[in-house]
């Protein structure tokens, strides 16, 4: 994979990244259905697990004011694997900001990036 290849799925990878977290601030399902996979996996930070449509019903209700992400790294497994490793920051609604470590694992299917797990681990200061 050359470099301008490597940075040109990275900037992709990003960009739907954002679109996946802005979509659940906003509620977006339609974004949502499009984007993830049909075997797309979620693991929340109380250990639950939910499919995709699981994840679907819980964007309609989710109340989430706003997030913010930093400390983002990609890491890659050969041409068509990568994670996403970041710290985000999350605000709902009536609750103080909190922080977790998100992993969001993407596969490369017939040309297009498609995120197949998000994993969330709270954040938890001693």
């Amino acid at each position: 994979m050359s470099p301008n290849s490597r940075e040109a799925d990275e900037r992709e990878l990003k960009a739907l990244d954002a679109a996946f977290l802005n979509a659940i601030l906003q509620h977006d399902i339609a974004t949502l259905e499009r984007n993830l996979p049909d075997d797309f996996l979620s693991i929340f930070p109380d250990g639950r697990i939910a499919n995709k449509a699981v994840e679907l019903e819980n964007a309609k209700t989710v109340q989430l004011e706003s997030f913010s992400t930093d400390e983002l790294q990609v890491y890659w497994y050969g041409e068509a694997v990568a994670i996403l490793n970041f710290r985000l920051s999350l605000t709902f609604k009536g609750q103080k900001t909190r922080q977790v470590r998100d992993s969001h694992v993407y596969l490369k299917r017939n040309g297009h990036w498609q995120m197949i797990l998000g994993q969330t681990t709270p954040i938890l200061y001693l």
